[in-house]
Parts: structure tokens; sequence; C-alpha cells
């Protein structure tokens, strides 16, 4: 998606820079919202406030996009 106009945000807008295959197009104050409400998305996303702690970044990120296992599932 190109870079949003004035005063919006892609969301979700991935830190490690892989394409998402739907994002929209919201205002700071959603969000804002969104992480607040803990969307399913903002852990991996470059504007997600956490990242002002750099451990809890890396590993939430790490957790996120790590594909889940199948536990007994061969």
């Amino acid at each position: 998606m190109p870079n949003p106009p004035e005063g919006l945000r892609t969301c979700p807008t991935r830190a490690d820079g892989e394409s998402v295959l739907f994002a929209h197009r919201i205002g700071l104050a959603t969000c804002q919202e969104r992480q607040r409400e803990h969307y399913h998305k903002c852990p991996t996303c470059v504007h997600a406030n956490a990242r002002g702690i750099p451990a809890a970044t890396q590993e939430a990120v790490k957790t996120a996009l790590t594909p889940a296992r199948r536990v007994g599932v061969r």
C-alpha cells in the first residue's frame, strides 16, 4: 500500500518490512485506541508504542512472527 496521506497511518505497518494481506488507513487516534484494546496486529506494527521498550518489543515481535505450532499434530 502506498504511503498514506498526511495524518493517516497504514495499519498494520509491519516492523520486519513484510507486506500484509489486509491493510487500512487509520488516524492516530484510532491507532492508539487499537493499541489500548490489544488489537491482534499491534505487536508486529512499527507504530506500536511498545517499541519504546526494546527488550519487550523484540520478544513480542519474535513471538508474533513465529508460526504457531500444533501440539500433537504430525
